[in-house]
């Protein structure tokens, strides 16, 4: 269950008086700091590594993942040795109106998963802060500033859900979800996750109760369920989009998740639409 740490996004709204978004790229053996943090900032790895000293702690950063940094904390950056890592970051001014609520950010985890999600986000705001009506866009930037730190706490709880499973599965499971469309196979999987395709069969019968393959077939067919219920395209531009090698595959994949054929499916979506 999703416990939320504010009644109202108001409240978070009120504390933000400003918010950018930006890019950099250290070349190998970069450094940045020591310096004190002057604002609640998310630094997304895109490639290479970050170790991040904290005060008296550290945490290594991979790319592929977004970190958390709190207003007041002594901070070192430490860059890949062998290769540019390149991030991206949004910086957040806060007031401090709300102590109780800057408490609690200091309560999230340091890092996460990077989603598309928080990267469209940071594409929005990174466009915002160079438009050249970036003066009028004020209240829209802290408005996705508090998206950003909303999706963070909430995408922290998900991860909850993942732990305790093999690091394997949830890069399989990340990859199926991210990439369906495409041409996925066990090996793809099993490369990804960095063990053998025998041991990440096990994997996932032992965490998922279902082999890789019919995780991402799963997948597939609840994606193109949606598709067939919300709009009009056909069965050949479904399947292509969903993963599925023809109309015929996707119609047996579906009726075997579902119980019908994509025609009664569709019939009965439509005719709901119809009698609303």
């Amino acid at each position: 269950m999703t416990v939320n740490f504010w009644e109202d996004n108001r409240e978070l709204l009120s504390m933000v008086y400003n918010a950018t978004a930006g890019a950099s790229i250290y070349p190998p053996g970069g450094r940045w700091g020591p310096r004190i943090q002057p604002n609640l900032q998310f630094v997304l790895v895109h490639t290479g590594h970050a170790h991040i000293h904290v005060d008296d702690e550290a945490y290594f950063v991979p790319a592929g993942y977004v970190a958390l940094l709190h207003p007041g904390h002594r901070e070192m950056f430490y860059f890949a040795d062998n290769m540019e890592t390149r991030h991206r970051w949004i910086h957040i001014q806060l007031n401090e109106s709300n102590p109780e609520i800057g408490q609690k950010l200091e309560g999230l985890p340091r890092y996460i998963p990077l989603s598309d999600t928080m990267n469209h986000l940071t594409d929005a705001l990174q466009s915002l802060t160079h438009s050249s009506t970036q003066d009028n866009q004020d209240q829209l930037r802290c408005t996705l500033a508090v998206a950003a730190i909303m999706l963070y706490q909430t995408e922290s709880q998900n991860g909850w859900l993942e732990k305790g499973k093999h690091p394997s599965v949830v890069r399989a499971k990340a990859e199926i979800h991210k990439n369906y469309e495409d041409p996925l196979t066990l090996h793809r999987l099993a490369a990804i996750s960095n063990v053998s395709a025998e041991y990440l069969i096990r994997l996932f019968n032992q965490y998922e109760g279902v082999t890789p393959m019919r995780y991402l077939w799963k997948v597939r067919a609840d994606r193109a369920l949606e598709l067939l219920q919300s709009t009009g395209l056909t069965l050949d531009e479904i399947a292509e989009q969903t993963g599925f090698k023809s109309t015929y595959h996707l119609s047996r994949m579906i009726k075997n998740f579902s119980g019908k054929t994509p025609t009664d499916i569709r019939r009965s979506s439509w005719r709901g639409t119809l009698a609303e």
